[in-house]
C-alpha cells in the first residue's frame, strides 16, 4: 500500500527544473555543444602499442607537438588507445594528413614498427554536417510521430500535455549534456531517442490510468 505524494513535490521539481534550463541554456549560448568527429569531421584511429608501453599523458603530448592540439585520447585494454582528431591543413576533407600526422608521433613515441593501426575511420566536415542534420531530424521526426498517435488514440488534451513532458525531457537531456560537457556522437543521440521512447511510453501508461479514471467517475456520476 505504498502511496507517494508525486504532486507535493511539485514545487521543488519545478525550481530544479527551471535552475537546470537556465545554467543549460547559458552554457549552450557561451559553449555551444561539444560535438564528436561524427558531426565536426575529423579522422579516427584506433591503434595498439605492441612493444614497449606509451603513457596516455605522453601520447597526449606527442599528439599536441604534432599539431593535434584537439585530440581526444581514450584508452582501453592493453596499450591500447582510441584517438579521435579533427582533421588539419588547408583541406579540411583531407583526413590523409590527420592520419598521418598521428602516425608520426606515434613513430617518435613507440617506434617504427612498435605499434599497428587496428582501425582508421575518417568524416569529411561536410559528411559531419549532413549527420547533424540527419541526427536532429531523426529526433524531432520520430517525436512528432509519436504525438500524432497519442492524440488519435487518446484525446487532442492528451497529446498536448504529451507534447510538453516529451519537450521538457528532451530539452533538459541537452541542457544536461551541454552543462557536463559530454561529447555528442552517434550513440548519445541513439541514447536520446531512448530516452524519449521511455518518456512517451511512461506518458502512456499514464494516459490509461487517468482514461479509466475518467470513465470510472462517469459511471459513478
Amino acid at each position: 500500500h505504498a502511496k507517494y505524494d508525486f504532486i507535493g513535490f511539485r514545487g521543488k521539481a519545478i525550481r530544479a527544473t527551471i535552475a537546470l534550463f537556465l545554467v543549460g541554456m547559458v552554457a549552450l549560448i557561451f559553449r555551444g555543444v561539444n560535438y564528436s568527429v561524427e558531426f565536426t569531421g575529423g579522422t579516427l584511429m584506433q591503434v595498439t602499442i605492441t612493444k614497449g608501453d606509451v603513457a596516455q599523458a605522453a601520447l597526449r603530448t606527442g599528439l599536441e607537438q604534432a599539431g593535434l592540439k584537439d585530440a581526444e585520447i581514450t584508452p582501453f585494454g592493453i596499450n591500447q588507445y582510441l584517438i579521435r582528431a579533427p582533421n588539419i591543413g588547408n583541406d579540411k576533407d583531407n583526413t590523409s594528413v590527420t592520419a598521418a600526422a598521428i602516425g608520426k608521433s606515434l613513430d617518435q613515441l613507440a617506434g617504427q614498427g612498435n605499434w599497428r593501426p587496428d582501425r582508421t575511420d575518417a568524416v569529411g566536415p561536410k559528411v559531419g554536417g549532413d549527420l547533424r542534420f540527419k541526427a536532429f531530424l531523426a529526433i524531432f521526426l520520430s517525436f512528432f510521430a509519436v504525438l500524432a498517435y497519442l492524440a488519435i488514440r487518446f484525446e487532442w488534451r492528451f497529446g498536448l500535455a504529451a507534447v510538453v513532458a516529451t519537450f521538457h525531457d528532451i530539452v533538459l537531456t541537452i541542457c544536461f549534456i551541454a552543462v557536463i560537457r559530454l561529447e555528442v556522437s552517434l550513440v548519445v543521440v541513439a541514447a536520446v531517442l531512448s530516452m524519449v521512447g521511455y518518456s512517451l511510453n511512461d506518458t502512456i501508461v499514464i494516459f490509461d490510468r487517468v482514461r479509466e479514471n475518467m470513465r470510472k467517475n462517469r459511471r459513478d456520476q
